[in-house]
């Protein structure tokens, strides 16, 4: 009886979330420095003819922005998800190994000799990977398999790559591109198109799939190593494939709109306070309430000042009470 309803409360939060996603997502496109009725929205997505400028703005601003949030979000989530069960932490976030970090030294390498927004993207998504590979490689040379010393190494890399982004922005030779990495490292979606989402999607799908298939693995990994072959599972070959899977929602995230903070960090856990730590339902309601919380943001990135407000400072300012809220509401488990 007690099972039966935990899945009645899991099906319904999962229906309510698509639904706020739907709403959500009609929402912001009409919402902007530009209005459009929810109508003439409707009538775009069904097909009938509206006025030439609105139909514009949705088809090549808002559309391609909306649809890229919606990816970063359900990524950022699902990767965070990923790291806390992995490492046993609910405080981690997805640059644990430093592929965020990484990933902005690529960006801001590659504003610095002038490269275009793709090639930066490019960049952005190869040194993610690179800052992740380098990490396991310095863990190795301690030959210890404890989880603790991958996280120490993440930390040293994570901080190397920060010292090399401050380098850079050190020696940017005018206040342009100096401006253009830092708005890149504070989260942007301003300058992306169509094609962005078609590069992400996959990936993201991908990703998420895989994560939802080895939902029940992840659990089990979560008990520790030697829990994890008492039940038959491949510890190393799994924690493999998920820092992986996690590693590349990142990297391809981070690589096409920029440095985002907390959604990683607080989704999952807002998450575990409605259907507990059970990865086979935290990561679809992450995937979802991830959408929803990078949608939001992106609004009003767009529609509350003059000038687009740079993602991570408004992450961080509806992230922070959230994540209080949270610690607060799991104080007794934490204790």
């Amino acid at each position: 009886m007690q099972t039966k309803k935990k899945s009645k409360k899991f099906l319904i939060i999962l229906a309510v979330l698509i639904f706020v996603l739907i709403a959500i997502f009609f929402v912001s496109m009409s919402i902007g420095r530009y209005f459009i009725p929810v109508e003439d929205v409707f009538k775009f997505f069904t097909f009938q003819k509206i006025e030439d400028t609105p139909h514009r703005v949705i088809e090549y601003l808002r559309l391609p922005r909306t649809l890229l949030a919606v990816l970063i979000g359900c990524s950022l989530a699902v990767s965070g998800s990923i790291y806390q069960s992995t490492f046993n932490n609910k405080l981690v976030s997805p640059d644990l190994l430093g592929v965020t970090s990484g990933a902005s030294v690529g960006a801001c390498l590659a504003i610095l000799v002038g490269l275009s927004s793709a090639m930066t993207s490019v960049f952005a998504f190869f040194f993610g990977f690179v800052a992740v590979l380098l990490t396991v490689l310095l863990s190795k040379v301690f030959k210890n398999k404890s989880n603790i010393i991958l996280i120490l190494c993440g930390l040293a890399v994570g901080g190397l790559m920060s010292s090399l982004v401050g380098l850079m922005k050190y020696l940017a030779d005018n206040e342009m591109k100096l401006a253009e990495m830092t708005f890149w490292l504070l989260g942007d979606l301003s300058k992306t198109t169509i094609n962005d989402f078609w590069v992400v999607l996959p990936v993201t799908v991908i990703g998420c799939a895989v994560a939802i298939i080895l939902s029940w693995r992840l659990n089990i990994i979560s008990l520790g190593l030697k829990e994890s072959k008492a039940l038959g599972v491949n510890y190393k070959f799994t924690i493999s494939l998920l820092i992986l899977v996690a590693t590349a929602l990142t990297a391809v995230s981070v690589s096409v709109c920029g440095t985002i903070g907390w959604v990683g960090l607080v989704i999952p856990n807002v998450v575990r306070l409605f259907v507990g730590s059970n990865n086979k339902k935290v990561i679809p309601i992450s995937i979802l309430l991830g959408s929803i919380m990078m949608v939001i943001v992106d609004t009003l990135a767009r529609s509350i000042a003059p000038n687009e407000i740079p993602l991570s400072i408004i992450t961080g300012i509806l992230g922070t009470p959230v994540f209080i809220f949270a610690i607060f509401r799991r104080r007794r488990e934490i204790q």
